[in-house]
């Protein structure tokens, strides 16, 4: 990890750990809240309760019955709404991708005084570009999304230009940093302190699409799964 980045984002190489999951991307359902007139995304749900221990870095990790997701007044497009979102595939182990995303976090921001049990939620998100029409990777702008952190990591870019990662000081103000992520590469960012967005994407052609997994960390004790989570264990 390079230290040329200061200390609330970085960009990771997570290498064949992300773009090992591009073909489960084949398969998802449509986002029905991501505006018609914006592009149009799919994407697929998956939530975990973890218990991340800082010394150690090993974790306890398990899936969970997908609720409907809530983000709150940080997203103002969606936010308030409780949405229900498709489940990810039965086949489909985030596990291994959600430990480096512990370990990731740990180096930069050591986590041995905080609270160690999370609620991590995984999205897999595909932003269409059918050309000459723009895809919208983030319709509701420069945000947060009400985490203690993101993490936000590219699988696939094909046949598309754009679709640029910002980091903002502020839902107002110009990027502090701009990137675009290649396929295995990841952006980190204190959700707490830092607003993020991404350009649109167009098409080389006919058609091209933006293959992402984004990750937000949750204390458990602010975040939104409404139910005792040991009686909610996802089983195939």
């Amino acid at each position: 990890m390079s230290e040329i980045y200061p200390k609330n984002y970085a960009v990771v190489n997570v290498g064949d750990l992300l773009t090992q999951y591009a073909p489960q991307f084949e398969n998802l359902g449509p986002d029905i809240y991501h505006p018609a007139e914006k592009g149009g995304r799919s994407r697929k749900l998956a939530q975990y309760h973890a218990i991340f221990d800082a010394t150690t870095q090993e974790a306890d990790i398990t899936r969970l019955i997908t609720q409907p997701f809530l983000q709150g007044q940080t997203n103002k497009l969606t936010g308030h709404i409780e949405r229900p979102i498709e489940s990810v595939n039965s086949d489909v182990d985030f596990t291994p991708y959600i430990l480096n995303g512990f370990k990731t976090i740990q180096k930069r921001w050591p986590l041995h005084d905080v609270e160690n049990e999370w609620l991590t939620n995984c999205h897999q998100i595909r932003t269409h570009a059918y050309n000459p029409k723009e895809g919208i990777p983030v319709p509701e702008g420069i945000h947060r999304d009400g985490v203690e952190y993101i993490m936000m990591g590219c699988v696939s870019r094909v046949e598309i230009k754009g679709g640029v990662s910002h980091v903002h000081d502020t839902a107002v103000s110009p990027p502090i940093f701009e990137t675009t992520l290649e396929p295995g590469e990841a952006i980190i960012i204190d959700d707490r302190e830092l607003f993020h967005m991404a350009t649109p994407i167009l098409a080389n052609e006919d058609y091209g699409y933006r293959d992402m997994i984004l990750m937000g960390f949750h204390f458990w004790s602010r975040g939104h799964y409404r139910a005792n989570w040991r009686d909610n264990i996802y089983k195939d």
